[in-house]
């Protein structure tokens, strides 16, 4: 909220136009609980499913000048990456995993159709996490099936496996974060 207040007032003090690009879901389309715009908007920001980013003419004469990236999570690389906890054996453990788009993707009804649970007795060396998957060269793909890691009810891991559609998203937003940090030199720093 901050970014997006701070945003208008600056666009609005600004002497040229100002565009103002919002992420906002709609609930009853996205598949989302009501009360879950807030936390969606953040996922969509962090997943690289609708970066934040401000351009300002004013702060000079290239785009590397006017593109500022910083207010997003980890700006250096392809993924932030976020803490998944779970319980194994009675104990609570965790993994720092990327959170891509299709981790964005199965937070939403709208998207449900591209993912299947796999059984944990399914679970083989052929299964690639998204992140690596996207990373492979088409022809190292064959035979790999992509997934992400979620919690069940139980609160035990999960692998859930997930469709082309989805998995063409991720290497789109991929794709546009890496042009948009091309483009920008400023809004970057250290992770």
């Amino acid at each position: 909220a901050g970014h997006m207040i701070g945003g208008f007032i600056q666009g609005l003090m600004q002497r040229t136009p100002a565009i103002f690009n919002i992420y906002c879901a709609c609930q009853p389309e996205h598949g989302i609980p009501d009360d879950a715009g807030k936390r969606q908007a953040k996922l969509a920001m962090e997943s690289r499913a609708y970066p934040f980013f401000k351009y300002n003419p004013v702060k000079g004469d290239m785009p590397n000048e006017c593109l500022d990236l910083s207010g997003n999570p980890s700006p250096n690389q392809d993924w932030h990456t976020y803490t998944l906890k779970y319980t194994e054996d009675g104990e609570v453990k965790s993994m720092q995993l990327p959170l891509t788009f299709a981790d964005f993707a199965l937070t939403e009804g709208r998207f449900r159709k591209h993912f299947k649970r796999a059984p944990r007795d399914t679970w083989n060396e052929n299964m690639v996490p998204v992140a690596e998957f996207v990373d492979m060269e088409i022809e190292a793909r064959q035979g790999k099936v992509p997934y992400i890691w979620t919690v069940d009810k139980k609160n035990q891991l999960s692998r859930v496996l997930v469709a082309k559609p989805v998995i063409d998203a991720c290497e789109d937003r991929r794709h546009f974060w890496r042009t948009l940090k091309a483009l920008s030199s400023s809004g970057l720093k250290a992770d």
